[in-house]
């Protein structure tokens, strides 16, 4: 056994399925049975200037054929003289890796690298010839900020963590590569100041993430599920966000980044509640401005938690604190109603939660006029079938003013709820 062969068992706790046959065909067979029903995997085989028979596979969505072509094919045709070129040279113009094992061939081929097998060969040759479709990098659609960069993450992990190192261009930024997943592996970074960060919350993160046994970890937010403290809080226990200034900001004030390929954005641990009321605006404004702009964010918060419990309260239970002419004004307006407070609160806020939620996930311009246009005729068409009051409208509708006010979309969810 070679060294290779040693370090490859020496790094999986995984079954190892080596390579057992140098015969081209039985090689062809043994890869097809793998993958078996799988459209997408190319078959490409060759003919060196040796008369020596050699297979490509790559799947046609994950490869960049133009480079496969220039950088494999082309050079495999033309430049080969001798077998033993193609593992002991460097005729293939792209980074390689010569593997024993069918696991790596798998794991490489779902990658979106290039495998390549060789008649008389119990070896294959691994060539990076990654490349897929993914959006340019372009300003979140939730984070949009009036003044500060526009750029935010996309789907693509290494280019995000390069957006990161473009803001922190230290040697103390360091890296962490964990892989989840039992059988779609994902992989996830840690990223955090060496110097600044605490060691003992590096660790904590590491082992929590480390003890994730699921199928798939798809997602940033269901990374930061996995991970909470608390599973019955509704407020957020990790600050999620698409902008690399943002998280660049706080990986500075020491906190840890958790970046996760296929997903545009970014998982801040450790955040306390106070942290949410803070945009990436109030690093690029007066310390005052941005000071009252928190403390309005944080008297919205109060607002759309206890002004509908506290009308609720002062109407059924407390009135004699309401000044008289304003508590005769209310009693007024709900002559009609049938209703008690609370549950005309409920139906109002369950309609307004319907009429946001209707907004979000239609298409843009019917969102935006059924938000509107529903809010205004709904609202008073209760109010004149005596269903509900017009102080309860006026209530919900600052209650909803209030919890807008809330930036980050997890916190204001948490609020709705």
């Amino acid at each position: 056994m070679s060294l290779n062969e040693e370090t490859i068992e020496s790094k999986t706790d995984k079954a190892i399925e080596k390579i057992k046959t140098s015969n081209l065909k039985e090689l062809k067979n043994t890869l097809d049975n793998i993958f078996d029903i799988s459209a997408d995997l190319i078959e490409h085989p060759l003919q060196l200037k040796t008369n020596t028979g050699i297979l490509l596979y790559y799947f046609e969505g994950l490869t960049d054929g133009v480079a496969l072509k220039a950088n494999v094919v082309t050079p495999l045709l033309q430049e080969v003289n001798e077998d033993s070129q193609i593992f002991n040279s460097n005729i293939i113009a792209t980074h390689t890796k010569i593997v024993y094992t069918w696991n790596e061939i798998k794991e490489g081929l779902l990658e979106g690298q290039c495998v390549l097998f060789m008649d008389g060969e119990k070896r294959s040759l691994l060539i990076n010839t990654k490349g897929w479709a993914e959006r340019a990098i372009q300003e979140p659609i939730s984070e949009v900020t009036i003044k500060g960069s526009h750029d935010g993450f996309i789907e693509n992990v290494t280019k995000n963590i390069g957006l990161i190192r473009r803001y922190i261009p230290s040697t103390e930024l360091k890296i962490k590569k964990l892989a989840i997943g039992e059988r779609a592996t994902s992989l996830v970074y840690l990223i955090y100041l060496g110097d600044v960060a605490s060691a003992d919350v590096v660790q904590e993160i590491e082992t929590r993430i480390c003890k994730i046994k699921t199928d798939a970890v798809l997602s940033i937010g269901e990374l930061s599920n996995y991970t909470k403290d608390q599973n019955w809080t509704p407020f957020p226990q990790a600050y999620l966000s698409e902008r690399p200034d943002a998280i660049s900001n706080h990986i500075l004030d020491g906190k840890v980044a958790v970046l996760m390929d296929r997903s545009p954005g970014a998982m801040i641990v450790p955040m306390n509640l106070i942290g949410f009321f803070q945009t990436p605006d109030d690093y690029n404004i007066h310390w005052l401005i941005a000071s009252f702009f928190r403390l309005l964010r944080f008297a919205g918060f109060i607002i759309a938690i206890f002004l509908p419990a506290f009308y609720i309260a002062i109407v059924s239970f407390h009135f004699e604190i309401i000044p008289i002419d304003l508590y005769t004004s209310i009693a007024t307006s709900r002559v009609k109603v049938p209703f008690s407070p609370l549950l005309e609160a409920l139906i109002m806020e369950i309609t307004l939660e319907m009429l946001r939620e209707a907004g979000i996930r239609l298409p843009q311009p019917i969102g935006q006029t059924i938000g509107i246009v529903g809010g205004i005729v709904i609202g008073q068409a209760a109010v004149q079938a005596g269903l509900v009051s017009n102080v309860m409208v006026i209530i919900v509708s600052i209650t909803a003013i209030a919890s807008f006010i809330v930036s980050n979309y997890d916190l204001s969810s948490s609020i709705r709820l």
